[in-house]
């Protein structure tokens, strides 16, 4: 049985870099939604396509992949980021952010389950502050017009959790190949739900390709990379930096101002950062 590593390694830095990447999802879906006029299963087709074709060059590189776990992992990353663009379009961001990081609870489930890794008491108290963040939001936020959009949120917490166990157990095949293979089935999987929606103005295009490589396609490499050395649970922790940043940035972007329920969860997941890593060279 493993434990998890009680210091940043290479493998946590490249989910730090991951996270930050990932945190200005918030602000292009609502950009190009509120701007553009851009329907979210468009968004979410259109960037999956634009990451998967910018790293296509890398699919020579799985020709040792596990092809069951990568085909898996393929249909749990079409559900994560579906259903986080059509959350964010249906709630307000912070929120769409915090609910889909529910998914550490279940990285922990599954990392003890699947992995036998054992849970430091210090790991415990993080994922439990962090659950405890995510459930202010979602309980002070359940209204008539934004249930859909927090729904959503909440699979996307599932499904994303499904994926990093999956990450997990892989060992061979490159990442960036798998980055776009997963991308290029996410297209084609949402394809159906945005076909008629994707006449789209070239400004826009320009944004949503932006999206696929910089906020999508780049920080899944490094995210697939990054797991590949680090404790499922840790990751899961590491990327809590994510919904910190998100609402920030939209908030600066196109003035949506979290409400008081999301200052208060994101101060409890920044809590439960700081409750797992600092002082963690003592054991957890």
């Amino acid at each position: 049985m493993s434990q998890a590593s009680p210091g940043f390694s290479r493998g946590h830095l490249m989910i730090l870099a991951c996270a930050l990447l990932w945190s200005f999802g918030g602000v292009f879906v609502k950009v190009l939604t509120l701007r553009y006029g851009v329907d979210p299963a468009a968004i979410a087709c259109l960037r999956s396509a634009a990451a998967g074709l910018l790293l296509a060059w890398a699919l020579p590189g799985l020709a040792k992949a596990p092809k069951w776990r990568a085909l898996g992992s393929g249909l749990a990353y079409t559900v994560v980021v579906g259903s986080f663009v059509v959350s964010t379009a249906g709630t307000t961001a912070a929120n769409a952010i915090f609910l889909q990081y529910a998914y550490p609870l279940f990285v922990a489930v599954g990392a003890v389950l699947v992995f036998k890794e054992r849970l430091g008491a210090r790991t415990v108290l993080a994922v439990a502050l962090g659950v405890a963040g995510v459930a202010v939001i979602l309980v002070f936020s359940w209204r008539g017009g934004e249930r859909a959009g927090l729904a959503w949120g909440f699979a996307s917490s599932i499904t994303f959790a499904t994926f990093a166990l999956f990450q997990r157990s892989m060992r061979a095949g490159s990442p960036a190949g798998l980055s776009s293979l997963y991308n290029l089935m996410a297209a084609a999987l949402l394809l159906p739900l945005a076909w008629g929606r994707l006449a789209v103005s070239a400004e826009a295009l320009v944004v949503v390709a932006a999206m696929g490589v910089f906020q999508l396609g780049l920080p899944y490499v490094l995210f697939i990379q990054g797991l590949r050395s680090v404790p499922a649970t840790d990751g899961a922790l590491i990327t809590l930096v994510e919904p910190i940043l998100n609402p920030l940035w939209v908030w600066l972007a196109v003035g949506e101002a979290p409400t008081w329920n999301s200052l208060v969860g994101g101060g409890l997941i920044l809590v439960a950062l700081a409750v797992r890593f600092l002082g963690a060279r003592s054991p957890g």
